[in-house]
């Protein structure tokens, strides 16, 4: 069984670590405070639209 290292690169060159990495995971708090700030992002957009179309 052959073995495949895989690096990962940041835009400037700079080698990613594990521990990096795991800031973006799905699973990560950061992660999901972003989403939820998205979700409510788009959920007040959605009824902004709806209200402009109401009147």
């Amino acid at each position: 069984m052959a073995v495949k290292i895989v690096r990962r690169y940041d835009w400037e060159g700079n080698e990613i670590t594990e521990e990096e990495l795991k800031t973006f995971r799905l699973d990560s708090p950061v992660v999901r405070e972003i989403l939820a700030n998205l979700n409510r992002e788009i959920e007040e957009g959605v009824r902004r639209k709806e209200q402009k179309d109401d009147d």
